[in-house]
C-alpha cells in the first residue's frame, strides 16, 4: 500500500473525525512499527486536526479519551504477521483480525472495540505492518524501517 491508497481509505472522514491509535512495544524489535508509523503520521498535513494516541501495549488506558473525542473512525496501527513482505503496510480486514498475530496487548482489540461500541458508534480500521522479530530484545529490522520511510517519502508526491 502507498500513501495515496491509505488516504483514499480515510477520505470519507474529516481529519478531526479520525483517531489514530499507535500500538506496539519499542523493546520488542519490529513490534515498534506501529509506534514509528504514528509518530511520522503526526507530521502529515492531510491529517492536521486528527487525534493521535500512542497507546503502546495498553489501548485500554485511552478509552475515555476516545469517548470524549469527536472521532468517528478509529484506526489501530500495529505490527502484524500476515505473511506479506517484511515491512509491508496493509489494511487488515476486521474479519481476519483474530486469525492474525497482532502484537502484544493485555486486552484484545476486539474487546476494546466492544467496550467503545457500548457507548457510541465508531467505525474501526486496522492497519498492519508485516513484522517478524517481535521478541523482547530483538532489533527493529531494516526492512520495516525502510518500508515506513518509503511510505512517508511519497507523501509529498501524492498531494
Amino acid at each position: 500500500m502507498n500513501f495515496k491508497q491509505f488516504s483514499q481509505e480515510l477520505a470519507c472522514y474529516k481529519p478531526e473525525e479520525i483517531i489514530f491509535v499507535g500500538l506496539g512495544n519499542e523493546l520488542c524489535g519490529d513490534d515498534a512499527a506501529g509506534l514509528i508509523f504514528i509518530d511520522k503520521l503526526k507530521d502529515v498535513p492531510d491529517f492536521t486536526g486528527s487525534i493521535f494516541i500512542t497507546a503502546r501495549t495498553n489501548p485500554e488506558n485511552f478509552l475515555q479519551k476516545i469517548l470524549d473525542s469527536t472521532g468517528k473512525v478509529i484506526v489501530f496501527i500495529d505490527a502484524a504477521q500476515f505473511n506479506g513482505k517484511r515491512g509491508e503496510i496493509s489494511w487488515i480486514d476486521a474479519d481476519n483480525l483474530e486469525l492474525l498475530s497482532i502484537s502484544t496487548h493485555a486486552y484484545s482489540l476486539r474487546m476494546v472495540e466492544q467496550y467503545l461500541l457500548n457507548y457510541r458508534h465508531f467505525d474501526f480500521k486496522y492497519l498492519g505492518i508485516d513484522s517478524l522479530h517481535m521478541n523482547l530484545g530483538d532489533q527493529l529490522s531494516s526492512q520495516v524501517l525502510t518500508k515506513i520511510a518509503v511510505f512517508f517519502a511519497h507523501v509529498r508526491n501524492c498531494n
